[in-house]
């Protein structure tokens, strides 16, 4: 474990689920202070040491940036590995082999060069399908996958077969309602997490 500023971590993703961070920071402002450092310890963020020794988030995005929202300091860091002596190429290439990083935007578009990635987590935009992935989560519609970045392969396919515009606010409950019956059809079983409406 190595502590260091959430602004110092560098995200591996471009996007976020908006609505996520803001469930997350809503959940973790009830907390006491014990309760706060517990569900920190338990959700310790993991990091891959690049060169020049910056770090990496390979994952808890979402949670990194409630920290950071909150302004909190108790979390933990856990680092997976020390790549510190590799080159850029050669560090990116590691970490697409790993399946470590996801160059895709919050329109879907991509991939993208790493060197293009946010540089930290207050950076990253908002991706609507994401969010909308993680209400389906929520609402059990999806199964939780350990498939690196499912969601956002289901934010993927929401885009393309949800036929009304999306944004955080405008017709998200909408959206919901609809996702609900196209994540549970046939189109979508080929998805980690599909559930047999």
């Amino acid at each position: 474990m190595k502590k260091t500023s959430i602004t110092n971590l560098r995200p591996t993703q471009f996007a976020l689920g908006m609505n996520e961070v803001h469930f997350k920071t809503q959940n973790m402002q009830k907390f006491s202070k014990s309760e706060l450092i517990d569900y920190c310890k338990n959700h310790a963020i993991p990091v891959v040491i690049g060169p020049q020794k910056e770090m990496y988030l390979i994952d808890h995005h979402h949670f990194a940036r409630a920290c950071w929202e909150l302004d909190v300091n108790d979390y933990e860091i856990e680092i997976l590995e020390d790549k510190s002596d590799l080159n850029e190429k050669e560090f990116w290439s590691f970490l697409k082999s790993k399946n470590w990083m996801y160059l895709f935007d919050q329109f879907g578009h991509g991939p993208h060069s790493p060197e293009l990635l946010p540089s930290d987590v207050r950076c990253m935009a908002d991706d609507p399908y994401r969010s909308l992935v993680w209400e389906l989560i929520e609402n059990k519609v999806i199964e939780k996958s350990k498939v690196p970045f499912f969601e956002f392969q289901w934010a993927t396919f929401l885009r393309k077969n949800l036929d009304l515009p999306l944004t955080s606010k405008s017709n998200f409950k909408d959206a919901v309602e609809k996702a609900k019956k196209i994540a549970l059809a046939p189109g979508a079983s080929h998805l980690p997490g599909f559930k047999k409406g």
